[in-house]
């Protein structure tokens, strides 16, 4: 691990809050409500929330493409797409879930760093996902793709959370869980990524710091 760290940048989904659960949750209210016939067949029901849940991609790509499958698999007009794509935008902030041990961990580590979080997404969602997962507050800069005009892995969004944090890059640590994204674009920013994996059997080649949840941070730092 780098020395002469000040700063931490968090990513938001999967980091902080648990993304898949909101998904998880989103999906199957979506599922009842276009499939009603199926509610008395859980099997079948499984069969669609697994698919979207797939479709959906971690939420990497835009819901689009989900609801495009859908479509295609299972009769969804073109209109109702559109209609999806919106509610989705809407209402998914609505169901954010927060890792039990986020808020703790990020006080601790405020006592010491300068914190802040950079985020991909659309503003409205993004904000609507820290007003309910109570951890706005801690932050001294919040740095969302979706008002900033680009997104990560743009070296440039990274670089306005070192210049609002007020540090150069190689004096904050980033800290998420896609490396197509998060890592890759903190490295070539010049910060020290920490890499959070999704899953204990995730290998890693390259020397980088990393962890499997995020109170194991007040460990690394």
């Amino acid at each position: 691990m780098r020395t002469g760290i000040k700063g931490i940048l968090f990513d938001l989904d999967n980091t902080l809050i648990d993304r898949q659960a909101a998904a998880d949750a989103k999906v199957r209210k979506l599922v009842d409500e276009l499939f009603p016939q199926l509610r008395d067949e859980p099997v079948e029901r499984e069969n669609i929330v697994q698919k979207l849940l797939t479709w959906d991609e971690y939420g990497s790509i835009p819901k689009i493409h989900m609801y495009s499958m859908l479509a295609k698999e299972y009769g969804i007009s073109q209109e109702q797409v559109d209609a999806l794509c919106k509610d989705w935008n809407d209402t998914f902030g609505d169901y954010t879930v927060v890792f039990p041990q986020a808020r703790r961990v990020v006080e601790q580590l405020k006592k010491k760093y300068k914190v802040g979080i950079v985020t991909n997404g659309i503003s409205p969602m993004q904000r609507r996902k820290l007003e309910l997962c109570g951890l706005a507050d801690l932050f001294e800069v919040i740095v969302v793709s979706g008002e900033f005009k680009a997104h990560k892995p743009d070296v440039e969004i990274f670089l306005e959370g070192a210049r609002q944090l007020e540090l150069p890059p190689e004096e904050i640590a980033f800290v998420g869980d896609t490396f197509a994204t998060d890592i890759i674009g903190a490295y070539r920013a010049g910060m020290q990524p920490i890499w959070i994996f999704a899953n204990p059997g995730q290998q890693c080649q390259a020397d980088l710091p990393r962890i499997y949840r995020i109170e194991e941070l007040l460990d690394l730092l």
